[in-house]
């Protein structure tokens, strides 16, 4: 109960926000043409949620349409870039993969965008992942699949996509004998299944729902929400301490799923009107009646909202961003540095030095952070002003060090 009016309350500020600054804004796109990029291909989960959305969004923003622009590939990447340098002006938005997070995270190689800089319009769902397997496999549980003898074919979308990256990430965290198969888009995994090419995939429960209903699959294990039908939730069945952070990781994601973003620098009060539209987009009677004859579930929540939501996803630990970066064989950007210590706060929470001519505040942390003085295992706590130390730390995010290593 208290998550529903905690979602009621976050839409009724979004809808009570500045209106006379909406109104504004909205006069803007009065007769205008919206474009939504969809960064996958048409069919599928994407495609469906970005066409019903915007289909009512121009309803509610006085557009004269909306013209929905497939750009699949790369993982999402592609589309999101796309997105990303588009015109400010509020006139495109989008949808794509919440990977996406993920190959920020280690800083994959193509990202062209900075989800942090992002204009974020809202989300529509928040949907449980899934490991489904099709009917034609001799699994019936997800101890079955663990205790395989055989590689277990999984289809997923491009390298970098969430389901990529959820599945290396699921493999790592139950020992699973997995071949990930990537270049699956819209439908084609399920096809695949069908056409017993593969054994399965780990994708977005509703999105497989009518394939299990059908007799085509089986679910083997959820990923966020709660355990029911018989299918038990990964974090109850993880064994160990880097697992139950892969899944943990993992679960942030499911709460943000279908995602809509615009370029960033989008002019506040058209900002603030595509926002309120987005909502009451979701909140529209006939929207919600065609949702459910779809079968898609719609939880939506406002940009302010998601924009927090994406930036606490990001911050994540230095070692989970290594085992996430190993699994996907990306190298995560680091800098190791001779230093003297210019600066000292938060009881050692935060040190100050200077490189290559500017000032550098990195974060220690009392347990990811190794602190060595002259040679012992020391505390943050005991570093010193003026100390000269050796210093390992991430370039990108919050500069969270790995290393402090100082002598008097």
């Amino acid at each position: 109960m208290k998550r529903r009016i905690f979602g009621a309350a976050l839409i009724i500020g979004a809808l009570a926000a500045g209106p006379a600054l909406a109104q504004s804004g909205k006069d803007f796109f009065k007769g205008k043409t919206m474009t939504y990029i969809v960064a996958t291909s048409a069919g599928g989960g994407y495609d469906k949620y970005g066409r019903l959305v915007s289909s009512y969004m121009a309803k509610h923003l006085g557009l004269d349409k909306v013209v929905v622009r497939n750009m699949p590939g790369a993982g999402h990447i592609i589309g999101a870039n796309f997105l990303y340098a588009a015109k400010p002006d509020g006139l495109t938005i989008g949808t794509f993969n919440t990977g996406l997070i993920y190959a920020q995270l280690v800083d994959r190689e193509g990202i062209q965008f900075d989800l942090t800089k992002m204009s974020w319009i809202g989300k529509a769902a928040a949907d449980t992942r899934t490991l489904v397997v099709g009917d034609h496999t001799e699994f019936q549980t997800f101890d079955d699949v663990r205790k395989s003898d055989r590689t277990i074919k999984l289809a997923v979308s491009g390298v970098g996509s969430a389901s990529y990256t959820e599945t290396r990430l699921m493999a790592r965290a139950f020992n699973l004998n997995l071949e990930v198969i990537p270049g699956f888009s819209g439908t084609e995994d399920a096809l695949a299944i069908m056409r017993e090419e593969v054994d399965g995939t780990f994708a977005s429960m509703s999105s497989y729902k009518p394939f299990v209903t059908d007799g085509e699959g089986r679910f083997m294990v959820g990923v966020g929400g709660e355990a029911k039908d018989g299918v038990p939730q990964a974090r109850d069945v993880v064994e160990d301490e880097v697992g139950e952070a892969l899944v943990a990781v993992i679960e942030s994601q499911a709460t943000l799923a279908r995602l809509t973003a615009a370029p960033p620098g989008i002019p506040e009060d058209r900002l603030t009107a595509v926002r309120e539209a987005y909502i009451a987009a979701l909140t529209d009677p006939e929207l919600l009646a065609e949702a459910e004859k779809l079968g898609i579930p719609i939880v939506p929540l406002g940009g302010d909202a998601v924009e927090a939501a994406v930036n606490a996803a990001l911050d994540r630990p230095p070692e989970i961003k290594q085992v996430i970066a190993k699994l996907l064989e990306v190298e995560i950007p680091s800098e190791t540095v001779k230093i003297n210590l210019t600066d000292i706060k938060k009881e050692g929470r935060q040190i100050f030095f200077q490189n290559a001519g500017e000032e550098v505040k990195v974060k220690i942390s009392g347990s990811r952070t190794t602190v060595k003085i002259d040679g012992a295992e020391g505390k943050r706590k005991n570093l010193v002003v003026g100390m000269n130390c050796t210093v390992t730390y991430a370039k990108d995010g919050d500069k969270e060090a790995s290393l402090v290593d100082c002598v008097k």
